[in-house]
């Protein structure tokens, strides 16, 4: 079984968020992968160990969100991809059709993702994939 993971880079849920011109300040800020997408990776990985395949985990975001595709990789995810995000809208739906054109020639037989991201809190980026 060939599983996709959608993970994203998120503040870490410890850190003081501030506020700057209307804007969250990401000045020294630690980022980690979003806690939701976690569980995700986890499943994923029992869903591989049970039926075989593999779980290649994809992300849209900024060079720094690679330490987020490292992280599930040392949770035993076999492949990790990452989309800069830098020259491109970020929101939901343009990441959504990103997603959709880098995973539309890939064999995959699932793709799991979190709840929602405890950043913006939208959970829209699954469902318009979907």
């Amino acid at each position: 079984m060939n599983i996709l993971v959608l993970i994203k880079q998120t503040f870490d849920t410890e850190e003081k968020i501030v506020l700057e011109n209307d804007a969250v300040s990401e000045d020294g800020v630690e980022f980690i992968m979003n806690p939701y997408d976690e569980y995700a990776v986890e499943e994923a990985i029992t869903l591989r160990d049970e039926h075989g395949g593999e779980v290649t985990v994809i992300t849209v975001g900024p060079e720094r969100a690679e330490s987020a595709l490292r992280t599930a990789l040392a949770m035993g995810a076999d492949k990790a991809v990452i989309v800069d995000d830098e020259d491109i809208e970020t929101d939901e739906y343009s990441i959504a059709k990103i997603l959709a054109a880098v995973i539309k020639d890939r064999e995959y037989d699932i793709i799991l993702g979190g709840n929602m991201a405890v950043d913006n809190g939208s959970g829209q980026v699954g469902p318009r994939l979907a």
